[in-house]
């Protein structure tokens, strides 16, 4: 795995939550280490979008789309998944009455953005919110779903308004919630929900057959960027550091999603599960396939099998 033809790529980002991940590939020197000379990385807020993009050959690779994909294979369009950083999603409950567990949500108003969005399709945030209901026995329809069209800290900033003045009793939040709880409202933590999301590496079979070893590359260079930031954490906060002053919307940028990546960024099976049930509540006809066949992983094996990975941390103690 050495000796790469020098190439450039073009890719896109599905969310901003992504851009520390390649940021640390682009300050780090990581994509010189795969002959790779330049990265074209562009924001691109729909899924059907940038779906389009890549299969007419205008981008490499797409950092996300972890929902629609399964049904574009189930059409027989090309598309791929080459591995998953992020497994996993860690949400709160915001509440304007005390709240012991999730099902007492039934018979609620929940703001939230719809389950099909303007600003960006499918709503995969949303889709995850009614799983963490349907895994505490409540199904969506049992809820009255308060929909705010927004994203961000506008989505957040009319949840907390729609809460404050009793327009909804409660909302799913991501991170922090100082300012939910500076308004008096309550917070209920809930267990991880497995889940595929993140800057997952996503291609298509035209792609990987066009730039000399790029589902090679892309795989390396991730496992690599991981390695980066776990053993020089000074080095990832000073890039971090550039990344928030360079991009509004990485205000929030923090090494901690970082640190939770695994060393060998292998997909879970339930996290494959869960997201494939979201696409099925879309695209029901998806079912006519396995959702592991959106899953090529011979890149990520052949890497791990290799002993690359375990050397890259051997000695180093604390860093699974």
């Amino acid at each position: 795995m050495t000796d790469y033809e020098s190439i450039k790529l073009r890719g896109v980002y599905r969310s901003p939550s992504h851009l520390p991940i390649w940021e640390v590939m682009d300050k780090g020197g990581i994509w010189g280490q795969v002959g790779v000379e330049e990265v074209s990385l562009e924001y691109m807020a729909d899924p059907p979008d940038a779906e389009a993009a890549l299969f007419d050959s205008s981008i490499d690779f797409i950092s996300g789309n972890h929902i629609t994909p399964y049904a574009l294979v189930a059409k027989g369009l090309p598309i791929v998944c080459l591995a998953s950083p992020s497994n996993a999603v860690r949400d709160r409950v915001v509440s304007r009455e005390l709240l012991t567990n999730l099902d007492e949500l039934r018979g609620k108003r929940i703001a939230d953005q719809p389950l099909e969005s303007r600003s960006a399709g499918f709503q995969h945030p949303t889709g995850n919110h009614m799983l963490f209901l349907r895994r505490a026995g409540v199904e969506p329809k049992e809820v009255t779903w308060v929909e705010i069209d927004a994203s961000g800290a506008a989505l957040r900033a009319e949840q907390l308004e729609a809460l404050k003045s009793g327009a909804a009793d409660a909302c799913f939040a991501t991170g922090g919630t100082e300012e939910y709880e500076r308004a008096g409202l309550h917070i209920l933590e809930l267990e991880s929900l497995p889940m595929i999301n993140g800057p997952t590496l996503t291609t298509s079979l035209d792609r990987l057959r066009a730039p000399d070893r790029l589902g090679e590359r892309l795989v390396k260079a991730l496992v690599l960027a991981i390695h980066f930031a776990r053993t020089r954490r000074e080095d990832t906060e000073l890039i971090l550091e550039g990344l928030r002053r360079r991009e509004p919307a990485a205000a929030g940028a923090s090494s901690r999603s970082l640190l939770r990546m695994p060393l060998k960024p292998y997909p879970e099976l339930t996290g494959i599960a869960n997201a494939f049930e979201l696409c099925l509540m879309k695209e029901p006809d998806a079912k006519s396939v396995s959702p592991l066949a959106l899953w090529d992983l011979h890149y990520l094996r052949e890497l791990d099998d290799s002993g690359f990975i375990d050397n890259l941390y051997a000695g180093i103690t604390g860093a699974a």
